[in-house]
């Protein structure tokens, strides 16, 4: 939030209180985030809320909360006529296609130089976390259907420390605030959206050509590939 601060009035809000940060149980206090639309006029929504509890490629049972934040958030957004939702979706949506291991590796490294993974292709989930996710992108689809414009964010690896974590997939936090902020500042986009948010890492396996036509994002960081990979 901090990175964003200095051009927009933002109100966040999250189970765990914080510095400028709202405590609230968006599932368990329904009436309280009622009431935070009713008393404020958002013009974006960026939901990021999630249960890191569901996460990886576990196929253990999802967090049931997880979605059903989703679903309370969106309903209200349309509700109150939101201009424009940012939803954090994941590359673990797409994972399959590269036949990616838990934690941060593949079968075959050669397979992210020689092949480039695109929104439109199918879904190719990894595990629970990236079941959900799809479950939100596709609902969200529903909405923006209404009138709502949807940006599907589909994050990679983003780190406290901002090291490489997952290297080919890193997501830097200077690339992050980037996305964001073309996300919420450009104009005339498809009423639904889907993009890869990745730093340019050479190893990386997803195809950028889109965000960077109609958001105009460009990449300031990268991570490395292994030596064995030179």
């Amino acid at each position: 939030m901090r990175c964003l601060a200095g051009k927009h009035e933002l109100i966040g809000i999250d189970k765990i209180g914080a510095k400028n940060i709202i405590k609230l149980d968006v599932v368990g206090e329904k009436d309280k985030i009622a009431s935070l639309f009713n008393n404020n006029k958002f013009d974006a929504i960026i939901h990021l809320a999630w249960d890191t509890k569901e996460a990886g490629a576990s196929s253990d049972p999802p967090v049931p909360e997880n979605k059903q934040m989703g679903e309370i958030v969106l309903e209200l957004a349309q509700k109150h006529k939101i201009k424009k939702f940012i939803l954090a979706s994941s590359v673990h949506v797409s994972l399959g296609h590269v036949g990616y291991q838990y934690p941060g590796i593949v079968k075959d490294h050669i397979i992210l130089h020689q092949k480039k993974v695109s929104v439109d292709d199918d879904p190719s989930p990894t595990g629970t976390y990236a079941k959900s996710k799809i479950y939100l992108e596709n609902l969200a689809r529903n909405y923006s259907k209404d009138g709502m414009q949807v940006l599907v964010a589909r994050f990679g690896n983003v780190t406290p420390d901002n090291n490489f974590g997952e290297y080919p997939f890193w997501l830097s936090h200077s690339d992050l605030c980037q996305f964001i902020e073309k996300c919420l500042a450009t104009r005339n986009l498809p009423a639904f959206s889907t993009f890869f948010a990745i730093s340019d890492n050479p190893c990386n396996p997803f195809d950028l050509s889109l965000v960077i036509k109609l958001l105009g994002y460009k990449s300031h960081d990268s991570s490395l590939c292994p030596l064995q990979e030179r």
